[in-house]
């Protein structure tokens, strides 16, 4: 039997992977169903709204947040990214005159110009902080603290 520690880390590992994946493991399965239908569908819901993607901005200091708050959902994240951006990236360029940073802000610009986009970039927001919800609920139950 592995110790509470390894059981913790892999608990914590599948439930970021894969939404449920955590309590899946620990034995909660229908319990993992239903949050991973939850996320995905969360996440979906998000995805064909034109939600985006954040990138961290160093003049914006809570885009590293809503960053995080995006990776949170584990590889689900890396298709809200493609289809906003449509390259695997997480910040913007320092220089403005960088190519790379036109192409990016020009990408973000076109997802904003979409009428469902706000609510498309809240649904993976709320994708990422629920799935943060179950990465730390498959803790608590790995170490005994809940049942």
């Amino acid at each position: 039997m592995p110790s509470k520690a390894a059981e913790a880390f892999v608990s914590c590992l599948l439930a970021w992977l894969i939404p449920g994946g955590g309590h899946f493991y620990l034995g909660k399965r229908k319990r993992a169903l239903v949050f991973f239908l939850v996320i995905v569908a969360t996440f979906s819901l998000g995805v064909a709204n034109d939600g985006r993607s954040y990138l961290m901005d160093r003049q914006q200091p809570l885009t590293y947040l809503a960053t995080f708050t995006n990776i949170a959902t584990g590889p689900l994240e890396l298709i809200s990214r493609q289809a906003t951006y449509h390259t695997l990236t997480y910040s913007i360029p320092a220089d403005e005159n960088d190519p790379v940073a036109v192409q990016l802000v020009e990408r973000m610009r076109q997802k904003v110009r979409s009428v469902t986009d706000e609510y498309g970039t809240t649904y993976l927001l709320a994708a990422g902080l629920m799935n943060i919800l179950l990465i730390l609920d498959a803790f608590d139950i790995s170490i005994g603290r809940k049942d």
